[in-house]
Parts: C-alpha cells; structure tokens; sequence
C-alpha cells in the first residue's frame, strides 16, 4: 500500500514568484473595474418617455375646443428632437395642438398656456441630453430633468416669477 502523504512544508517561491502574483492580482483587479465602470450597472439605460413643459404668453393665444383650453396663434405643433451630446438624434416628438390655461394659482403665470409635450422612446444611461424645439435654440436638459413628470415640472410655475423664468439654457 503506498502512502499518499502531503508534506505541510510549502516549498520557498521566492521574490519573483510573489511579485508575479501581485501583478497578477493587481491585473485582475483593474480589468473587474475597468468592466464596471463600462458597463455602469447603476445606470437606467431603459428608454423613456421625456416631457417637456412650456408656456405661452397668453396674449400670444386664443382660446381652444373646450373651456380651459388654448391654442397658440404662433409656432404650434412644433417638433422637438432630441440628441445626445455627441449630436446623434436620438428621439423626436411634437408638441401638442392645444395647451392648457393656467389658473389663479399660478401667481404670474396666470392665463397663460401651459403646453405638455411627451417624447417616447428616449434611451436612457445618456446622462445629458440636448433638446432643439422647432428647429430653433438647443438646450441642455440632464437626464434627471429629462425623467420628471410633467406634473412635477408644472407644479414649479406655481413658485416661479416671471422675471426669474429662463425657458432654455443656451449652448
């Protein structure tokens, strides 16, 4: 019978075998974080909806189909694309006919139009976005901005004042 004994003795490596291993590990190491910061997991690369929300003076309007409505008697039903900050068009989408007139709870903005624009299909992980409405002014947006609802973006006006209102941040 042959004895299959394991001696506990590691046998030295010396200096080039442990240095080697530290190379090795710290390779290692740097490539595992060289692949997350790549792939960025922590990023929501779904495509969502954007909304943007705008206003019109409402001597620029006329009053709409139904009561609480208006129509723009300028620019109306322009579109909206948007790119990422390399200039790659990314989505498009078009205001609407109709806006919406704002109530007493606007303070200054009372009366005015109130416009909602939705945009699908707008790929996230971007970061930050540049949106050009009507072929005009391009205006940068973070993707945070980008993802608030149209509701919470509305709510603001409330607070606003006119003179502190700034609809695009220009390039």
């Amino acid at each position: 019978m042959e004895d299959n004994k394991v001696s506990l003795d590691k046998e030295p490596q010396g200096r080039a075998g442990g240095y080697r291993n530290a190379i090795m590990a710290g390779a290692a190491a740097i490539a595992v974080g060289v692949g997350i910061a790549v792939w960025q997991p922590w990023l929501d690369r779904d495509p969502f909806t954007a909304y943007q929300v705008g206003l019109q003076e409402a001597q620029y309007t006329v009053p709409g189909s139904s009561p609480g409505t208006c129509v723009r008697t300028a620019a109306s039903e322009e579109e909206s694309v948007i790119y990422d900050e390399d200039g790659e068009r990314l989505a498009v989408g078009r205001d609407p006919k109709e806006g919406e007139v704002l109530g007493p709870e606007f303070g200054e903005f009372a009366g005015d139009c109130l416009f909602t624009s939705h945009i699908d299909a707008v790929p996230g992980g971007k970061g930050t976005y540049v949106v050009q409405w009507g072929g005009g002014t391009r205006s940068k947006y973070s993707e945070e901005d980008m993802r608030e609802s149209a509701e919470l973006q509305k709510e603001r006006f409330k607070t606003k004042r006119k003179s502190d209102f700034k609809p695009s941040l220009e390039d």
